[in-house]
């Protein structure tokens, strides 16, 4: 019984230094991710008809993280929804790496951005326009993402965002309402027309078309410069559309309706974009529906192309005024079409870094650089994407040395991060666990060595006893026996203790084997 009780006070003691160590991981885990950025679509509820538009934006939670970059991909069922346009309209980001594109086939939008200062409030990323196909509840959810902290390390405080449901109703056909049609008032000379006449008569009913809503994958917004000349505009045509006006144009006025060659009957759903229908510039993508009722509201959608690189330039170098004085660099790059973005600036085989077209008229002062010849690259990056690169070498002889490198010695309160402290304080509970149970067990060895002596000396004494117990019952017994005679009384009493020493004698012996079983 005590090597029972012994072992459980082991078990309850390990068992609470374990859930211990539990709540304590789990309390630094809870810490971990109640800082987790999350995704969402603002909306994310809604009800919508068949055939109707929607527009989304994308937006980052930081809860509280500092963050500078985001990658993402929506999924979303393509036979409930379609995405008619991206627009990155009011994005914290000004950096793309991925740039925001769509498939209506695969049922997909994927994007990724960054921006040089980071940012820890609520911020929209892209806005995706949706129509919606038909009737049902159509899911949108981000497939894969990832939301990096400016952290130095890049480190993904992503966590899973829920989806958004969309409920699409069945599209509502309205109930045309004839406009009646005044009676003419007879007159005696005026003969009545016969049924033929009235048979051409047409009743014409409803409104004109809506404005077209047109997408593409490779013009996603029309505020941005593009460099490509190849691309693919959609739409989606309306039950009552008939016919089709389409043309390019350089006006944002421009009616394609009146030229018969743009009017396309049976109407189509695209309309391609190839270098030799558009030319760089700002021109305009020209769309108009016709129904029973006429022509509607025509659509000119902006498509700015440049497809030329900025023009040759040179980088000018301005000499100090004292020999120790760096030279200052000057440069400027023209772009007639969509203008300089900015310049990407090289010196020697340092990292590369931007510089702005105000901070180049400027000028970007040299520095820190010992004396000798140094080669120069600046490129200039168009607003398109389209880059011209110039180079020059310049001679420093400013006296600079650069100065020796001290490395920093690592002190003990470097040692003392979140992640340090936390191994170290959950090695010292193993640690303590373990001399904890090994104590326990050295003590409780201790306690059945002394039970195992002290059981041996009881067999012993109790062996003892019983032989000499037993030796004086059977002399008395002896002598009862060798009188003459017995009464029946005398002799059940002689072969009752008979008995009694036997059952006795093995009862003692078996509880002996007993304690000895369970102490080896």
């Amino acid at each position: 019984m005590l090597h029972i009780h012994l072992h459980n006070k082991v078990e309850q003691v390990a068992v609470k230094l374990l859930c211990l160590l539990a709540v304590s991981v789990l309390f630094f885990l809870s810490a971990l991710t109640a800082s987790a950025a999350t995704l969402q679509l603002n909306p994310s509820t809604g009800s919508y008809t068949g055939g109707q538009t929607f527009t989304a934006a994308v937006r980052v939670l930081p809860a509280g993280q500092n963050i500078n970059a985001v990658e993402a991909t929506l999924k979303f069922d393509p036979t409930l929804l379609s995405v008619v346009s991206i627009t990155k309209d009011g994005s914290a980001f000004s950096l793309w790496t991925v740039e925001p594109t769509f498939s209506n086939t695969a049922g997909t939008v994927s994007f990724g951005g960054g921006s040089p200062a980071p940012f820890s409030a609520t911020s929209n990323l892209i806005n995706v326009t949706f129509r919606t196909l038909k009737a049902g509840t159509a899911a949108v959810s981000f497939s894969a993402a990832s939301v990096l902290a400016a952290d130095g390390r890049g480190t993904d405080v992503y966590q899973t965002s829920s989806p958004s449901n969309f409920t699409i109703g069945a599209a509502v056909t309205p109930t045309p309402t004839p406009t009646p049609t005044p009676t003419p008032t007879p007159t005696p000379n005026t003969p009545e027309p016969d049924e033929e006449d009235d048979s051409e008569e047409a009743l014409i009913f409803g409104d004109p078309p809506r404005a077209p809503e047109v997408g593409s994958p490779a013009f996603l917004d029309p505020e941005v410069w593009y460099n490509t000349t190849e691309g693919l505009f959609t739409w989606t045509l309306p039950f009552d559309v008939n016919a089709v006006a389409i043309e390019m144009a350089t006006s944002s006025e421009n009616d394609p309706s009146l030229n018969p060659d743009s009017v396309l009957e049976p109407p189509v759903d695209e309309f391609r974009i190839t270098k030799d229908i558009i030319v760089d510039g700002v021109q305009y993508l020209s769309i108009r529906f016709k129904n029973q009722v006429g022509w509607g509201v025509t659509l000119n959608r902006k498509l700015q192309i440049d497809t030329i690189p900025p023009e040759p330039f040179e980088i000018g170098v301005r000499t100090g005024s004292t020999p120790s004085s760096f030279p200052l660099l000057v440069f400027e790059a023209i772009d007639k079409i969509s203008g300089i973005d900015f310049y990407e600036l090289t010196i020697a085989d340092k990292e590369p870094f931007r510089v702005t077209p105000d901070e180049a008229l400027l000028g970007y002062l040299l520095g820190e650089l010992e004396d000798g010849t140094y080669t120069v690259k600046v490129v200039a990056h168009d607003k398109a994407g389209n880059i011209r690169e110039s180079n020059k070498a310049v001679l420093i002889t400013a006296g600079w040395i650069k100065p020796a490198e001290v490395l920093e010695e690592e002190s003990f309160w470097s040692f003392l991060t979140p992640g340090n402290l936390l191994i170290f304080f959950l090695f010292v509970i193993i640690l303590l666990m373990a001399i904890f149970i090994w104590y326990e067990r050295k003590q409780l060895k201790i306690k059945e060595e002394k039970l195992r002596r002290e059981t041996r000396e009881v067999q012993d004494q109790m062996e003892k006893i019983f032989s000499a117990l037993r030796d004086e019952i059977y002399d008395q017994v002896n002598m009862i026996t060798k009188r003459k005679r017995l009464s029946k009384s005398e002799r059940e009493a002689v072969e009752g203790l008979n008995q009694a020493l036997e059952v006795s004698e093995t009862l003692i012996e078996k509880e002996i084997n007993d304690v000895k079983a369970i102490l080896k």
